[in-house]
């Protein structure tokens, strides 16, 4: 332990401060009134001072007019006794205002910022690939000019890791929680780190001696007996799952354990569910940090000391005399220092807040619509309206959303195709009047898409369902069909009138057929054509017929005719007749 007591080298119990503007050293006539300076776990340190100025006669500002509280000034906050400071913060201004009084004071309002603030402004999208979560960081980093990173190294290699839409900073904090680490910012040092709660404090607050004031708090509602993280593994086809009993390297203050207060809410498990695909380490990682910011949670306040200012976030800090349930070594998630009327105060919070970073800052997505429009969430039901005349020819669809206006038209929407490019594709559109489930791009109520088309009672399905699942097809307005059975493997393809193709694997047969009764079919016989009327073959060119064994030809009558010449070749031929034979020609010859 670096001090077990407040140290205060002050001969006169003066608090004095130095700020320094790009290097100089602010000019000593101006009055400072307030000042306050604020680090905090994951969080960009802080400063905000006020400084006299305003001059009502000369109606005029004259440090708000000058050069030295322009916003991008390198500013650098000191604070000690009796002229001894140091450094507790380095950054740079990045707001001023003026500000009259009731009472007739003004004065100058300056806001500063640690540069790692560059970090938080516009929202950015990058693919990372091959990367793990300490090397995103740091590449994320070293982007900014005059930011330095120490990000403490993980293990899981992410084949991909994108980062969409949202400010480096947010994507950066949330990298650094799923893996377990806190984020701390100091003189544009951006470090991860997990909490060493096992180290030695480096202050002592007592109850009677060194503390001004103090607040505390337990509570049993964030404390867990067990988190249970689960994912789907879609390669195996069941549910990845990981959890943890105990943060074991979280040494926790107080004679009440965080599994102690658990029984108090009995909830076995805390679970945490992701419906996409995370390996196991990524799931206990994740179950691991959750359980680690509970434990940290379960003692949770401030106490305010004179000023101080080697103490830091990430630091342990000695609590005595405030009761056995508080007593103890706890971990300071954040520093605030404040300098008004002559004095120094200094604020030390301990405890973190128990919930992710998502849940605590709700804007770390974009506006749905981004922002233009009021948005529109989740799918919606929709009535087609017209199929045509889409006014700006992009083959769109009018669907009426009823819950929008169902007096109105609609909007025209697009519809999502199976596969759809230039002038190719599947291409089913939806009939009038149909049933349609409807998304909308970046959920804007003016960009809406047709995702597919819905039956219900009063829109029966062509059949009829069942666990066995075995019939499938495509089934038109005018009762065409492509009909699918796995059951009996066979797949038909007809229209009303009875013409019809179908492959039956069980028959071992394929047959075509037409409303006149016209049949080809093929099976393990052969092949058939047969018809209740003619039947009429004719080549352009050749015909052939040609078999293995015999070629047999019947008929109440048989005629051979041909053009040219007529010629019968053959080892042995026989010309037979019960009746009459009859040889015409204009010329005979036999042999």
């Amino acid at each position: 332990m670096q001090e077990l007591i407040i140290p205060n080298p002050s001969k006169h119990d003066v608090s004095t401060y130095d700020i320094l503007i790009d290097g100089q050293a602010m000019n000593a006539s101006y009055q400072l009134t307030m000042l306050t300076a604020i680090r905090e776990i994951n969080r960009i340190p802080l400063v905000r001072f006020t400084l006299r100025d305003g001059d009502a006669a000369a109606k005029t500002f004259e440090l708000s007019n000058g050069n030295e509280f322009i916003p991008g000034k390198k500013i650098v906050i000191k604070l000690g006794y009796d002229g001894n400071n140091k450094q507790v913060f380095k950054g740079i201004i990045t707001k001023q205002g003026i500000q009259v009084k009731p009472n007739g004071n003004s004065q100058l309002l300056v806001e500063c910022r640690d540069e790692a603030v560059k970090m938080t402004m516009g929202r950015k999208s990058k693919y990372f690939e091959k990367v793990k979560d300490s090397q995103a960081i740091e590449e994320l980093v070293k982007a900014y000019n005059g930011l330095a990173v120490e990000a403490k190294e993980t293990n899981i290699t992410h084949k991909e890791l994108v980062q969409h839409h949202i400010t480096d900073w947010d994507f950066l904090l949330l990298r650094a929680e799923s893996s377990g680490t806190l984020v701390t910012v100091e003189d544009g040092k951006i470090k991860t780190f997990t909490p060493a709660t096992g180290a030695e404090p480096v202050l002592q607050a007592s109850y009677g001696t060194s503390i001004m004031e103090f607040e505390a708090e337990m509570d049993a509602r964030n404390q867990w007996k067990q988190v249970k993280a689960t994912a789907w593994d879609y390669t195996n086809q069941k549910l990845f799952t990981a959890d943890t009993e105990e943060a074991k390297d979280i040494n926790q203050p107080g004679n009440l354990a965080g599994a102690q207060l658990a029984d108090t809410i009995d909830l076995n498990e805390f679970e945490l569910h992701h419906s996409g695909y995370k390996t196991e380490q990524e799931l206990k990682l994740w179950a691991d940090g959750v359980m680690m910011r509970s434990r940290l949670a379960k003692i949770r306040g401030r106490v305010k000391v004179t000023g101080f200012s080697g103490i830091k976030p990430g630091d342990m800090l000695k609590l005595d005399g405030v009761g056995d349930r508080y007593n103890g070594n706890v971990f300071v998630t954040a520093v605030k220092h404040d300098i008004g009327n002559g004095s120094w105060e200094t604020n030390i919070q301990f405890g973190l807040d128990p919930e992710a970073y998502a849940k605590i800052y709700k804007d770390i997505n974009d506006e749905p619509a981004a922002g233009l429009v009021g948005g529109i969430r989740g799918l919606q039901i929709g009535k087609v309206v017209h199929l045509a005349t889409d006014p700006d020819g992009e083959d769109r669809i009018l669907v009426k959303i009823p819950t929008i206006d169902n007096k109105a038209n609609g909007i025209w929407s697009r519809v999502a195709c199976l596969d759809a490019g230039s002038e190719r594709g599947t291409f089913f559109r939806p009939e009038q009047d149909d049933e349609v489930i409807v998304g909308f791009i970046n959920d804007d109520p003016n960009d809406a898409v047709v995702l597919g088309m819905l039956n219900s009672s009063a829109k029966k399905a062509p059949l009829s369902a069942s666990d066995q699942n075995d019939e499938k097809g495509i089934f038109t307005r005018s009762k065409m069909r492509i009909h699918f059975n796995d059951g009996t493997k066979t797949i038909t393809i007809d229209t009303p009138a009875g013409n019809s193709i179908k492959l039956d694997e069980a028959a071992k047969t394929i047959e075509i057929k037409d409303q006149n009764d016209n049949k080809f079919s093929l099976n393990s016989s052969g092949v058939k054509l047969s018809s209740p009327q003619n039947i009429d073959i004719e080549a352009g060119v050749n015909l052939t017929l040609k078999a293995g064994a015999s070629l047999s030809i019947g008929g109440a009558t048989l005629g051979i005719k041909a053009d040219g010449s007529v010629s019968m070749d053959g080892a042995m031929v026989g010309l037979t007749a019960s009746g009459i034979a009859e040889i015409k020609g204009s010329l005979i010859k036999i042999n």
